[in-house]
């Protein structure tokens, strides 16, 4: 989409008519392919509110609704059905075109029943966001909520057992069962924190621009109006990989192995071959220690047998020169 506005969309509102023709050819299969990605964009929305929904509400039966093979075959509905929503727009009934004049898409035929396909799509899919979004607002205050209660039940109960003198393991485990304190379940964790703030930032976005897309033009008919939404498609476009860059680490991590691979890969080869090397020193060391530790402890073994040796024969010549005495 971002492609499809800088090479069409921002030409055309700059040269007008010198550009491209209002009812050309070119102006509708442009347009037909903005909204082939808008409107897969828009599915994926939905989708992607289902799958923070089941993550959260449901971890337990995520892995099994959002498998690696479900989760493609969702992807690839995402762009079928965008896909069959946009292709109305190549007929003569439905085409939606670019009007330079008034910076914004308006349908060639206003009274076109295709508007209220464009309508039910979204409005679906923004439900579907909604729903999924104050669900998980919900859970997430509730769990919230009783991890709190269940802090301040433990702290009280520290207290108390410093007080009484008696161990916090006793009360909590051993000294009886009304008395024992479970954490409370289904807890949830930052990352998945992090990835709904995420889709819900892009979410609102689209919702803002949607919203001003439906209402605007009933409100003001100032071109200055239709720039504004305009902008706002422009922003809803690029918001997304903007969002995820800053708020996803691994994200980053990825983008930075793709742009800087060779670096990457140089820069561990080199800490492989250091520690490879670091290693061999070691190893080397080690075995010149062992090496002097064995070479002391023969020596010392060898003073000892000689210190033995030299015991015995003196006590021989003890033995014989009392002999001889006798």
């Amino acid at each position: 989409m971002t492609i499809i506005s800088l090479g069409h969309l921002v030409p055309a509102t700059a040269f007008h008519e010198q550009y491209v023709q209002f009812k050309s050819v070119r102006n509708i299969i442009m347009i037909f392919f903005y909204d082939l990605f808008w409107y897969t964009g828009v599915v994926q929305l939905g989708l992607m509110a289902g799958n923070r929904f089941v993550s959260i509400v449901y971890p337990m039966e995520y892995k099994h609704i959002f498998s690696r093979s479900r989760s493609l075959y969702l992807i690839l509905f995402g762009y079928f059905l965008g896909f069959l929503v946009s292709l109305p727009t190549l007929f003569d009934c439905c085409h939606t075109l670019w009007d330079s004049n008034y910076y914004i898409t308006v349908y060639e035929k206003p009274d076109t029943l295709y508007k209220y396909v464009d309508m039910a799509v979204n409005s679906i899919s923004l439900c579907m966001m909604i729903i999924s979004y104050a669900v998980i607002i919900y859970k997430v205050r509730e769990s919230g909520r009783a991890m709190a209660k269940y802090q301040l039940t433990i702290r009280t109960r520290q207290q108390n057992a410093l007080v009484n003198g008696v161990s916090l393991s006793c009360q909590m485990n051993e000294c009886g069962r009304t008395s024992s304190v479970r954490p409370p379940r289904s807890q949830v964790s930052k990352k998945e924190m992090r990835l709904f703030i995420q889709f819900f930032v892009v979410s609102l976005v689209f919702l803002l621009t949607w919203t001003t897309w439906q209402w605007l033009p009933y409100m003001s008919e100032s071109k200055w109006a239709y720039f504004v939404m305009t902008s706002l498609f422009f922003i809803n476009n690029s918001v997304n990989p903007t969002v995820y860059i800053i708020f996803n680490t691994q994200l980053r991590r990825e983008l930075h192995y793709l742009i800087c691979r060779h670096h990457v890969i140089s820069n561990a080869q080199n800490k492989r071959k250091q520690t490879l090397f670091g290693r061999g020193i070691a190893t080397v060391n080690k075995n010149e220690a062992d090496f002097q530790n064995n070479t002391r402890d023969d020596a010392t073994k060898s003073l000892v047998d000689q210190a033995g040796s030299l015991s015995s024969q003196s006590h021989a010549t003890i033995d014989e020169h009392e002999i001889l005495y006798v």
